[in-house]
């Protein structure tokens, strides 16, 4: 080991991290009470790119869902309500395991490469400090939380379409934070910014860090260098909804196949609507896990959502970046990249269901862990490792914890009158 260089070094253990990730991952799933029917509309999806269509047929398999598909003018056929870019990563998988291919392992394998690439984000940001590099157990620490005291655990566990699609923004955001405080080549970066476009747009504005610098430094010729392959990749997206609807900006979410509260809530107020913003607020920012009467846990948590720093406590120290160091132009733009991102999810007509803690937060998550880390610093101090164990605690705990929907005043819960 003594000869090994530094770079070697670092590569063993990132690749030893997202593997004990992966182990964790893989072993967990069983060990949630109530397990959430995953949904597969992507394989499907994949299985329709290799066959030239763009539509997924109509099935006699009885467990073939519909819900969130939308149906086709003539009624032959379904469309993917989901950008395409998650399937199209599929196609290698489903053309090599056929139907045994499934947004579950995929998920699994994308959230464990997440963790790698926080790892070297982690790193990179270190050596971008006037300090010390990150010491081993700082390091560990920062991808503890990460991969175990976020919402990214619990996406890893549930696995599903959207839980795909999270795991392939969040490594498009984590990509960006990596090429900004490197090189910062605008091609690349807005190479990382068409991942998330093609995945979920509106993520796209998690990404804002990336265009910030080069706004205050009004160099244009980067800028549009940056926005090139974006720019392809919002062609791309019209093309695609043109070929299916007719229109480039139809993305067919208003004929989705709904059923319940959120199909009312659909068809009542559309699918952004200032209606569901002080709902959003209070389960993204502040529901608190709930008191059991029955049951053999006391305690347990509302699947339609949980206060991000309730379910995470260390990313308070994103606050305190804010706090103490809001000179400082990455804490800016991070800032100003949550903020954005976060103006979709609060109009937005669904909360997430079903989640432990906040899921969309991994639209911003990638800005959002560089704020913990410039609060925490190259040396957290004990109060904020603690703070970090404790959200592992209490995502493993989630992990347990019976969910239930508590009886909640309608404002909160957006039910139609």
């Amino acid at each position: 080991m003594n000869g090994l260089t530094a770079t070697t070094r670092d590569r063993r253990l990132r690749w030893a991290v997202g593997l004990i990730a992966a182990m964790v991952y893989l072993a967990t799933p069983e060990l949630m009470r109530v397990s959430h029917p995953d949904s597969d509309h992507f394989p499907k999806l994949a299985r329709a790119f290799l066959a030239g269509r763009i539509s997924i047929p109509l099935s006699n398999d009885p467990g073939f869902r519909t819900n969130e598909l939308i149906p086709s003018a003539n009624g032959d056929a379904y469309y993917c309500a989901y950008p395409p870019l998650p399937a199209v990563l599929l196609m290698p998988f489903v053309a090599l395991f056929g139907t045994a291919a499934s947004c579950l392992w995929i998920t699994r394998l994308m959230s464990a490469i997440n963790v790698m690439l926080f790892d070297a984000v982690a790193c990179r940001w270190s050596g971008t400090q006037k300090q010390p590099p990150l010491s081993l157990g700082a390091r560990l620490a920062f991808d503890a939380l990460f991969a175990f005291g976020t919402t990214t655990w619990h996406v890893a566990r549930v696995g599903g379409d959207w839980q795909l699609a999270h795991a392939v923004t969040l490594a498009g955001g984590l990509l960006a934070a990596y090429e900004l405080l490197g090189a910062a080549r605008p091609i690349r970066l807005g190479a990382c910014i068409a991942i998330v476009l093609l995945t979920r747009p509106t993520a796209a504005l998690g990404c804002c860090f990336c265009l910030l610098p080069f706004i205050r430094r009004r160099n244009v010729h980067s800028l549009l260098k940056l926005m090139f392959i974006p720019g392809i990749a919002c062609a791309m997206l019209g093309l695609y909804n043109a070929a299916r609807f007719g229109s480039p900006f139809d993305f067919g979410y208003g004929r989705m196949i709904l059923v319940g509260e959120g199909r009312e809530l659909m068809l009542r107020y559309g699918q952004f609507h200032p209606h569901f913003i002080l709902r959003n607020l209070f389960w993204f920012f502040a529901a608190p896990p709930w008191l059991m009467e029955t049951g053999a846990i006391p305690i347990g948590y509302d699947p339609r959502g949980m206060s991000v720093f309730i379910a995470t406590p260390a990313l308070l120290y994103g606050v305190v970046a804010l706090i103490r160091k809001w000179k400082e132009p990455l804490v800016r733009d991070s800032a100003i990249s949550v903020a954005l991102a976060s103006v979709p999810l609060l109009l937005y007509f669904n909360t997430g269901y079903w989640q432990f803690g906040h899921r969309f937060s991994m639209d911003y998550l990638a800005a959002a862990m560089v704020l913990v880390m410039i609060g925490m610093g190259p040396k957290p101090s004990r109060l904020a490792v603690a703070l970090v164990w404790l959200s592992v605690l209490i995502h493993l705990a989630g992990l347990w914890l019976p969910p239930t929907r508590i009886p909640v005043p309608e404002w909160i819960t957006g039910t139609v009158a």
